[in-house]
């Protein structure tokens, strides 16, 4: 583990900002993301901008269209009343409706978007001219030639205020279409980035786990290598006795099958290893425990409430590991006069997370010094002594790695040992 743990730091080294790519991946996927979000929300706001300028402007040429065929009412009636002398009693009320009209357009509060100052004071001329000219005609029936001036007058204005409407609101149309078209155009941008970079996310995650694969497959093989070099260097001189004419020493048989034993606890730990990835048979938690527990040596605690307990886990998997820590636990506790070992597992609720099973097994054993737990998951390192053969720390660890789980250890000399493992449900 110590030289695998080399070789990643060094590849970190390498690439130094490998570690960074997913979150960058990530981030600019929201981005690209939250910027396709603002492009529709300004897309339907221009949308809704260029509906409001039509209608607008409807209202607007519905008004001078209006006003226009009051004129010419108007005016028709000033140039019978001209010639014969008589007023018509409508003449009153459409030059009423006429100013009611032309305030309304002065007015609107949206006049000025389409209307420039020039134009604006135009129809307030329009109004005053109105006051003067038209609205004593009904009392004093006198001054139809000045009032016909006026009306041509008026007239010339709305024809210069509708044309001025028309190309505003033809220009402002153009103006909020092409925002519009913009925004889709962003929309479609930013969209397309967001596939490339889901693309690169899954480029990466797959780049990922085969850099995983690989090592996980180097450090399995060096573990195997180094667990069972130096015991097949054993055997080999256990060979070289049986081929001399004395028989080996009683003490070299009985550690040449004690090799043995220890190979073959290696070869079927090594294997679960290396199958760790695949499917295997879930089992409750709590039925684990039970079974080790109950052929222990010493009298183990448990503290693991019902929802730890009936959390499913892979059966081949957390047995092997709670045997081995139990079995360290218990090598650990053999020389003190009040042995202590307990096995403590809880749920750890997350938000939008998965859940996590906290497994820990503890003891009140020697423990280990600082120096000594540095090298606690080194595969080149070991203090057992062919005491517990088992899958050791080294392989706790990877076995752990390999099912994307974590393990922590935590020790002081003459007071115990704590071995943790998280593991995502």
């Amino acid at each position: 583990m110590g030289m695998v743990c080399g070789e990643g730091a060094a590849h970190l080294m390498r690439y130094p900002f490998r570690q960074f790519v997913p979150a960058a991946l990530c981030v600019g996927l929201f981005v690209s993301l939250g910027l396709s979000i603002w492009s529709i929300s300004r897309s339907e706001s221009y949308r809704q901008q260029t509906e409001a300028i039509y209608g607008q402007a409807l209202e607007i040429r519905s008004r001078i269209s209006q006003s226009k065929e009051q004129v010419a009412r108007i005016t028709g009636y000033l140039e019978l009343a001209a010639k014969t002398g008589e007023q018509n009693f409508h003449l009153s009320q459409y030059v009423k409706l006429l100013r009611f009209n032309l305030k309304s357009l002065a007015h609107l509060e949206y006049a000025h978007v389409f209307l420039d100052n020039q134009n604006i004071l135009g129809l307030q001329t329009a109004i005053n001219r109105l006051d003067s000219d038209l609205i004593p005609v009904g009392k004093t029936q006198r001054g139809y030639g000045s009032a016909l001036v006026s009306m041509a007058a008026i007239d010339n204005y709305l024809v210069e205020v509708a044309s001025r409407t028309v190309g505003n609101s033809q220009g402002l149309r153009v103006a909020a279409q092409i925002q519009t078209d913009a925004a889709h155009n962003r929309l479609r941008l930013f969209g397309a980035v967001s596939a490339l970079i889901l693309s690169a996310i899954a480029i990466y995650h797959y780049n990922k786990v085969g850099r995983d694969r690989d090592h996980h497959i180097r450090s399995f093989s060096m573990l195997f290598a180094h667990m069972t070099r130096t015991r097949i260097a054993a055997l080999r001189l256990f060979l070289g006795y049986l081929d001399a004419r004395t028989l080996p020493p009683p003490e070299m048989t009985e550690a040449a099958l004690r090799t043995i034993l220890e190979l073959d606890s290696i070869t079927e730990a090594l294997t679960t290893i290396g199958h760790a990835r695949a499917e295997s048979k879930p089992a409750p938690l709590g039925k684990l425990i039970e079974e080790i527990v109950r052929n222990c040596k010493y009298d183990t605690r448990v503290e693991a409430d019902a929802e730890a307990r009936a959390v499913c886990v892979p059966a081949s998997q957390f047995h092997l590991l709670i045997d081995e820590l139990v079995g360290n636990a218990i090598n650990a506790v053999a020389a003190r006069e009040d042995p202590a070992i307990s096995i403590r597992a809880t749920v750890k609720k997350r938000s939008l997370r998965p859940s996590q099973l906290i497994l820990t097994v503890v003891d009140n054993g020697t423990g280990m010094s600082p120096d000594l737990l540095a090298k606690a998951r080194d595969p080149f390192f070991s203090t057992k002594a062919g005491v517990h053969v088992g899958l050791g720390l080294t392989n706790c660890a990877e076995l752990v790695k390999s099912m994307s789980g974590k393990l922590d250890i935590t020790s002081a000399a003459g007071i115990g040992t704590s071995v943790r493992i998280t593991y995502t449900i």
